[in-house]
Formats: structure tokens, sequence, C-alpha cells
């Protein structure tokens, strides 16, 4: 089993999980958990509970996870392993996905594929429920496909754009 202190959402939690290919026993805060899991996709987990399922859309971040369920937005970082992710997640190669955090439409793209970008800078801004929200780059490097075009409507999940 393997025990860390998690930082989510800027509350410290005393976790433990045991993990296979299709569960996750986890305990966190002293709530103990049993989920199914299915890998849909690269950076998408099916999860079910008690009859309840949601989509995980989970992105690596250089300090840790990003992981959205039915449109809320949650960071997450395990204390002491701030080296292990930044050597999984900062020097990541290959595409990294963008995706929509959750369901809205696209008001203006600030990239067009091929743009070479920075880390955090604004792929494109959405709106969403009367908010606008801009739709940051994960990591540096370059746009290499751009899947959408102001006025687009977006889903929860949907690719945005990849960046190499």
């Amino acid at each position: 089993m393997k025990h860390r202190t998690a930082v989510i959402a800027g509350k410290r939690l005393e976790t433990a999980w045991i993990e296979t290919e299709t569960t996750i026993e986890a305990t966190v805060d002293g709530r103990s958990y049993r989920l199914e899991k299915r890998r849909v996709s690269e950076g998408i987990l099916w999860l079910c509970s008690d009859g309840t399922s949601v989509d995980a859309f989970v992105t690596p971040r250089e300090n840790g996870y990003e992981v959205i369920i039915r449109g809320k937005r949650t960071f997450i970082e395990f204390e002491g392993s701030r080296r292990r992710l930044l050597r999984h997640t900062g020097a990541q190669e290959g595409a990294v996905s963008v995706r929509a955090p959750m369901p809205g439409k696209i008001v203006r793209v600030l990239q067009t594929e091929g743009a070479q970008i920075e880390a955090h800078q604004g792929i494109v801004v959405m709106e969403a429920m009367k908010m606008q929200n801009e739709i940051k780059a994960p990591r540096g490097g370059r746009i290499a496909k751009l899947n959408v075009a102001t006025g687009d409507a977006v889903n929860l999940g949907d690719l945005i754009a990849q960046v190499e």
C-alpha cells in the first residue's frame, strides 16, 4: 500500500491506496473508498463507486496533477515528490493534450497551429456559465494541433490543442 501526504485544493490530507488494473482502494483522511476504474484514453479515466460513475480528466502539471471531474478542476500535489513529478512531467516528450475543463464556447483563439508558446501561456478563451476562462498551455513548446476555432462549442474533455 502506498502512503503519501497530498495537498488537494490547498488542504493537506493523509492518503493511502492500492491500485490494480481495474480497481483503486484508497483511504483519504480516514475515509475509505473502493473504485472501479477503466482507462478510456490517454489522460481520461472512468471511475465508478456504489453505482455512480464519472470521467476523470488527469493532466500532469509542473508541481502535480490537474484533475477535472464533472467540470470541477482540482490540483493535487504529493508532498516530497516534487523532484519525481518534475522528472516525469517537466521533461515530458511528445504531445501533451490540452482539454476543455468544462462545456462551453470558444470565444477567442489566442494562438495558431505551429506557434511556439511558453508554459502557462494562453491558447484560447472559453466562455462557460457566462464566465470567460483562458485555457493555458501546461508547458512550453509548439502547438502541434489546434482543434478549435472561434465560435466552436466544446464539451467537457474535448481536445482543444496538442503541445509538443
